[in-house]
């Protein structure tokens, strides 16, 4: 072997061993940053370190064990709460899926700072998109920043009071017709009944007029067989079995879907005939809308059809900005899912609440009846001056907060009430925690008591203590359309029907709950008995 030889191969070998070396303290320094971001930082360097918390997590995978065997989406956050009322910043710490840093904010003043004073410091957390975007899009819900403000101001008109009032006479005849078959029931059935199917099918069944212009039927008679499975769909996807629950909470932590698991086949099968299904209509009115601009018809007359219709004439054929077919789906799932969900848990609890406290109801109901004696047939300006109705819709959202947790996560350092969160730092806000505070409150706050809203006091009345839909620029934005749906449906009810429990001794506080869920929801539905009101 020449001397050239001999050099080119001991250089060859040279090469080889700086790059074994280099990839050696690459993956010891990985594993030693790892080991310090798991076992030393949380303990010794993070500035929340000195807040107060629980500290029977997991090192793995936090609190994901305790919440899933709580038995209660709101859990274990309630308890902390009870534990640590008044903290001096608003904010627990506890640590999260491999000691992530992560805060629970408390008071209305952490809330504030959050949600509106720096709304857009904060994003929403991958384990959160994890959760629920397959059940209700990566529509206005998941959108960040400058995006995200566009897309407010594009949709906030259709939820503005002249639409309100236009939709009016939509809640009122949905609201009949679900009369007409708890009639049926009562004559086939003996009156008994699951009511969150029902609820379900009846706001289904609006916010496939509202968003999509389409009757989609459920609330069709069961010998009749309706155009779409969409009720079925959503029955799978926001009530599995048990489970099927501990995979959705497991997604959260890990990606699980696409394990071979029954439940995930259920899980996937109803998702994807959703999307199927919402892509024919989509794609059935883009040609429509094409129709008729090459037409030249006026877009005022089509803009304020519905919502998909008014999506794909401003934002399908914009001349920039444009919105894919794909993109406008994920939109209108977001509204079909968070728009029939939450109002009709809303429902389930309220019909709940006054099997439970008769005296309610029937206050509840003398104030409805003597708004039909004035006028059989009210306008919105009569239903929303009803007092009563009002602090009753209200107490049920303040107790029974259908939507569970908001979770943002920071993209920057902010400092919230005095303290530094770190980039990447989970914050969970869950209206439960603020609306079940006793420090807010009082120690009644567990209690259904409608009346607290005529005499407020302290930070109760503050605008920021009812946390339902959350407030600041990322309020929800139909929030004004629930309220006004949740009364015209529950006047049409109170005003023909009587409730009664069908399991003896059920109560909110012994009513088993889907867990995990994004969702405050009765396990296996909520049975009860329907009668027709005596004269």
């Amino acid at each position: 072997m020449d001397a050239a030889s001999f050099l080119e191969r001991l250089l060859r070998l040279d090469v080889q061993h700086v790059l074994a070396a280099v990839l050696g303290v690459y993956l010891a320094q990985l594993v030693a940053y790892k080991a310090y971001r798991v076992f030393f930082y949380p303990y010794f360097v993070s500035p929340l370190r000195r807040l107060p918390g629980p500290k029977n997590h997991h090192f793995l995978i936090g609190h994901v064990l305790n919440q899933i065997r709580s038995g209660h989406p709101n859990e274990p956050y309630l308890s902390w709460m009870r534990q640590w009322p008044k903290t001096p910043h608003g904010l627990i710490r506890y640590l999260d899926v491999g000691n992530s840093d992560a805060v629970l904010a408390t008071s209305l003043a952490a809330h504030k700072e959050i949600l509106h004073d720096k709304c857009y410091s904060f994003q929403k957390p991958a384990f959160f998109k994890r959760l629920i975007a397959d059940m209700v899009g990566f529509g206005l819900v998941f959108t960040e920043g400058e995006e995200h403000k566009r897309q407010r101001r594009l949709l906030a008109g259709l939820f503005s009071p002249g639409n309100l009032r236009a939709l009016v006479e939509l809640f009122r005849d949905k609201a009949r017709h679900l009369s007409n078959l708890l009639e049926q029931i009562i004559d086939t059935e003996d009156g008994a009944v699951d009511v969150v199917s029902l609820y379900s099918k009846i706001m289904l069944d609006i916010m496939g007029v509202f968003a999509l212009g389409v009757e989609l039927g459920n609330l069709q008679p069961a010998n009749n067989t309706a155009d779409t499975s969409f009720d079925e769909c959503y029955h799978e996807l926001f009530d599995p079995d048990s489970w099927g629950q501990i995979l959705m909470g497991l997604n959260a932590v890990f990606p699980v879907r696409w394990l071979p698991f029954e439940a995930n086949r259920r899980f996937k099968q109803a998702r994807d005939t959703v999307r199927d299904q919402l892509m024919a209509i989509i794609q059935d009115r883009i040609r429509t809308v094409g129709e008729w601009k090459a037409a030249g018809m006026d877009s005022n007359a089509y803009r304020g059809k519905d919502l998909l219709t008014f999506m794909v004439a401003e934002k399908y054929y914009a001349d920039s900005d444009r919105w894919t077919e794909g993109y406008i789906m994920e939109q209108i799932l977001t509204f079909l899912a968070a728009g029939h969900e939450t109002t009709a848990g809303a429902l389930t609890w309220g019909t709940q609440l006054m099997i439970e406290h008769p005296d309610e109801a029937k206050r509840l109901r003398a104030e409805v009846d003597e708004l039909l004696r004035r006028e059989p047939v009210p306008a919105q300006r009569s239903i929303e001056s009803l007092p009563y109705l009002h602090n009753f819709t209200r107490e049920v959202l303040r107790l029974q907060a259908p939507g569970v947790n908001v979770a943002r996560e920071a993209i920057e350092d902010v400092v919230v009430q005095g303290v530094v969160l770190p980039k990447g730092t989970t914050v969970l806000i869950q209206p439960a925690v603020v609306q079940r505070n006793p420090t807010i409150w009082g120690p009644d706050c567990d209690e259904f008591r409608p009346d607290r809203w005529d005499r407020l006091e302290g930070e109760a009345a503050d605008p920021w203590a009812f946390a339902t839909f959350a407030l600041g620029p990322r309020v929800c934005i139909g929030k004004a359309m629930t309220m006004l749906e949740f009364k015209i449906i529950l006047i049409e009810l109170v005003s023909r029907f009587d409730f009664e429990g069908l399991v003896a001794g059920a109560k909110l506080s012994n009513i088993k709950l889907i867990n995990p869920s994004p969702l405050l929801r009765p396990e296996g539905g909520l049975r009860v008995r329907v009668k027709r009101r005596r004269a």
